[in-house]
């Protein structure tokens, strides 16, 4: 069930057919508190696995980005909803770029859970959605973007879900998201 205070923040990579921004105009007309952040015009070096936000500026990147603008969001935000062209099973570039800038939100300790090794969290998020866009599906690349999403789901010891859609039923897709997420 939906608390009603829950804030969604949507990033989206998929400029095509606008799929942000109409799922955050179906959340809002749901009465849902609702945050685009649209990443295409954003600047994002990679993460270089330097341990700088570990061990030098706890819980921030020390290579500055516009990275510094999502995160502040991301740690006020509920429900994380990913919109992101699939490349190769996987997420955008850039979309992967932010992803593993954002591993800052969660703890730096991990720990074992049901024989997973989890990672607890900072921030507030506990429900993880990506919808990641295709022209044509294959069956080993829809495996491969489910098993990312639920690796992804049980790293960060979150609950959430992957959808999976094309041009074709991409608004059928949004609509079914933002009714699950109305619930």
């Amino acid at each position: 069930m939906r608390r009603e205070e829950n804030m969604i923040t949507i990033l989206s990579d998929y400029t095509r057919q606008e799929a942000g921004e109409r799922l955050e105009q179906k959340l809002r007309e749901r009465k849902i508190e609702t945050e685009l952040i649209a990443i295409a015009d954003l600047y994002v070096d990679p993460c270089y696995s330097c341990g700088g936000c570990t061990n030098k500026t706890y819980g921030q990147c020390i290579h500055r980005d516009d990275v510094d603008i999502i995160l502040p969001k991301l740690m006020r935000t509920d429900v994380l909803v990913m919109v992101t062209p699939v490349k190769w099973g996987s997420y955008s570039f850039k979309m992967k770029r932010i992803f593993d800038k954002c591993a800052v939100i969660g703890d730096r300790h991990y720990y074992c859970k049901n024989g997973e090794l989890v990672k607890g969290k900072i921030g507030r998020v506990h429900t993880f959605v990506a919808i990641g866009v295709k022209a044509q599906w294959d069956d080993e690349e829809k495996r491969a973007f489910k098993n990312l999403v639920e690796e992804n789901i049980k790293i960060m010891n979150i609950r959430g879900r992957a959808y999976l859609a094309d041009d074709s039923n991409l608004s059928d897709c949004l609509e079914t998201v933002a009714e699950g997420l109305s619930k």
